[in-house]
């Protein structure tokens, strides 16, 4: 990492990680914790704040040797590790009090399966354990470079599991993200694409790290994701705080609620739970992918050979020979002492899934040896009574071939020699060994972990496809009930027009007519009664009062009225047959029993119209009278013609009845011999006085 990469990734991430500490200080300021509307986002605040810190501080100590820079650079570490992950525990909390439109307190950790019957997702407490899970690994890594290592230079390397850290610190992200698009509808949209753009930010940062490595894109992208959860907050004015009283809240969002019928509940958790697993799959095949693709640095090992070997030992993960060419040596000509000969070494790579990237060798070596200047795939030097090879590297006069060159992929190897100068008895195959190598796990390359990525890839095709189908399934139960509820609400509204029509055709036909009209529409409808009683009334000198009147005071005064006169009709069980003018007509004992009680109830009707006339004129300017004439008898009665039906009678009965009307006096209930013989035993009348009826002759009739 350069210089000026080092200064800005230390300058970003202080001062995003100000920010971050002032917008949780922010929340704090003038409440308690206990008090805050949102508790949550001020620990998601600050852990981010302490993570950005805690890297920026890696950042600046890493290769510092010193004693402070040792502990600095473990320290900031395992505080990253350890903020990352409760971040998203913490996040997914947020979440959780979003699905639920309240607040809620950290106690329902402690009773997870009360807290999962009363609503709260299911994901919290897999997040909660992943995150324990994590914290635990962590703590084992600073101990025994289970996810990372430094080297002697105090530099981080990722060790053999730091994949698995990866996958420890995505899966919460990811199952964050299902609950979140499981609860969708729950939410108010600017709510949900708030708190989506949370989880866009990380991806952007991964497109980021395959363009420029080096910058610590993925802690800056929680970083500004934690302020952009701050400010959407305060746009969807969602900082409720508690008053002192804790009762009184500041007006939140607004949350959508959506009920679900209890017949899809269960294909709703199947769908929900094969929609974890698939971006949990997905994910984890990602990372997989993509650590495969780039490879594992493992950690520096070094081997001592105590009894050199003098053919590889496939058993061992790397065997290392050095001997002597038993056809290429001679005698030192200016030192007869001395024996030169060629010495060939083989570095076996045993391993199938992972390439030696660096190595150097050493072996014991007498003090009077010289090296030859011509070696070949290797840096050559004496010292300490040791010969020494180093992996040829960038710059060095030997790498004549290219630096990968001198890579040992695996199940390969590689040779290198020298011509060395050194005593007669001088065996390198009874001399200790000392080989220390580098290497990059390359999990692709590996048998098993193919299989078991493909296995990962076949459960991840099935879960995606049982969750599309359940998916399916599920929207097209949600279409059946909206096409379901729509098929009731229109139904509801038939109903409450046929309910309109069939009072409104009650109001103009008597009830058995209107079913029988119903069911016969095309039939004419008469029927003949023995025993009718009928009435007729007017308004007594009406033609003189209208002239006096506009036509809308005319139509007014009749509508209150005849309106006071319908009322009394439906209370007393009399049938209205119809208005003609000022004139009021109506019948009762429209049955076909010859004996009934349709005279009395008529009489009493009739009283109460004069009491409704008496009670309208203490209210109007204008003083009514009526005249009323009533009679009893046979007639006919029906509907007649195709179109504007009406319930109409016919008959002597109702002539007589409206001779009766013309030939009273106001305010009086003139009555026909009939009617009379009909009510006499409860009512008292006049003597009798006789009219001439047309078409009748001399009639008696009385007065109530």
């Amino acid at each position: 990492m350069s210089d000026f990469t080092r200064f800005i990734s230390i300058s970003s991430l202080l001062f995003i990680s100000f920010f971050c500490f002032q917008t949780g200080i922010f929340l704090c300021s003038g409440h308690k914790l206990k008090q805050n509307g949102r508790r949550t986002l001020v620990f998601v605040e600050f852990f981010t704040g302490f993570m950005l810190l805690s890297d920026a501080l890696a950042y600046f100590y890493r290769g510092n040797t010193t004693a402070v820079g040792f502990y600095m650079v473990r320290l900031s570490n395992f505080f990253v590790f350890v903020c990352n992950a409760s971040v998203s525990f913490f996040l997914c909390f947020y979440v959780c009090e979003f699905i639920k439109q309240s607040r809620l307190n950290f106690s329902i950790l402690l009773a997870p399966r009360d807290s999962m019957k009363k609503g709260i997702p299911v994901h919290l407490f897999i997040v909660l354990c992943l995150c324990a899970v994590n914290f635990c690994l962590i703590v084992v890594s600073q101990f025994t470079d289970f996810f990372y290592y430094f080297d002697d230079k105090n530099l981080y390397h990722r060790s053999t599991f730091y994949p698995l850290s990866v996958v420890l610190g995505i899966l919460p992200e990811i199952i964050v993200f299902t609950m979140l698009l499981q609860n969708r509808k729950k939410l108010a949209l600017n709510v949900f694409v708030s708190l989506l753009l949370y989880f866009s930010l990380p991806l952007l940062s991964v497109a980021l790290i395959l363009v420029s490595y080096g910058f610590p894109w993925m802690n800056v992208s929680f970083g500004f994701g934690a302020l952009h959860l701050f400010y959407s907050s305060m746009k969807l004015l969602e900082l409720e705080f508690c008053s002192e009283n804790r009762s009184a809240l500041i007006a939140g969002p607004v949350y959508k609620t959506e009920a679900v019928s209890t017949e899809s509940k269960k294909r709703v958790v199947r769908s929900h739970f094969w929609q974890a697993l698939s971006l949990c799959l997905g994910g984890i095949i990602f990372v997989l992918v993509i650590v495969s693709l780039k490879g594992i640095s493992l950690p520096e090992k070094t081997l001592t050979i105590e009894k050199p070997y003098s053919e590889n030992d496939e058993e061992k993960s790397v065997c290392v020979t050095f001997k002597q060419n038993a056809e290429k040596h001679w005698v030192d000509g200016e030192d007869l002492g001395r024996m030169g000969a060629q010495y060939d070494g083989v570095i076996f790579n045993n391993m199938k899934s992972t390439i030696i990237t660096d190595w150097k060798f050493s072996i014991s070596v007498p003090d009077n040896s010289s090296v030859d200047p011509g070696p070949w795939n290797g840096t050559f030097s004496l010292s300490g009574g040791r010969l020494n090879v180093n992996k040829p590297h960038e710059g060095d006069k030997e790498n004549i071939h290219g630096e990968d060159f001198y890579r040992i992929t695996p199940l390969k190897t590689l040779g290198f020699g020298c011509i060395m100068y050194t005593p007669h008895d001088y065996q390198p195959l009874a001399q200790e060994i000392v080989f220390t190598y580098s290497c990059v796990l390359k999990p692709l390359t590996n048998t098993f972990f193919d299989i078991f990525l493909a296995l990962l890839f076949v459960v991840f095709i099935i879960s995606t496809t049982v969750m599309l189908f359940e998916g399916k399934l599920i929207r097209v139960e949600e279409e059946n009930r909206k096409l379901e509820s729509t098929v009731k609400e229109r139904t509801r509204e038939l109903e409450a027009e046929k309910n309109r029509s069939e009072h409104l055709l009650l109001n103009i036909l008597p009830k058995e007519i209107a079913k029988e009209l119903s069911a016969h529409p095309e039939s004419t409808i008469a029927k003949e009664y023995p025993n009718v009683t009928v009435l007729f009334t007017d308004i007594v000198g009406f033609t003189k009062i209208s002239g006096e009147m506009t036509a809308e005071e005319v139509v007014t005064m009749l509508n209150k009225m005849f309106s006071m006169f319908d009322e009394r009709a439906q209370r007393e069980g009399i049938e209205k047959i119809k208005t003609i003018g000022d004139a009021y007509m109506a019948a009762a004992g429209l049955t076909p029993e010859h004996f009934n009680d349709g005279a009395f109830r008529m009489i009493r009707f009739a009283k109460g119209l004069l009491s409704d006339v008496r009670a309208f004129n203490e209210t109007s300017n204008i003083k009514l009278q009526i005249r009323l004439g009533i009679n009893s008898g046979p007639l006919v009665a029906g509907v007649i013609g195709k179109t504007k039906f009406i319930y109409d009678i016919w008959g002597d009965t109702v002539n007589v009845a409206s001779r009766m009307e013309s030939t009273g006096l106001p305010m009086r209930i003139h009555v026909t011999e009939m009617t009379k013989a009909q009510t006499m035993s409860r009512y008292e009348y006049s003597k009798n006085t006789e009219i001439d009826v047309k078409g009748k002759g001399m009639m008696k009739t009385y007065f109530l």
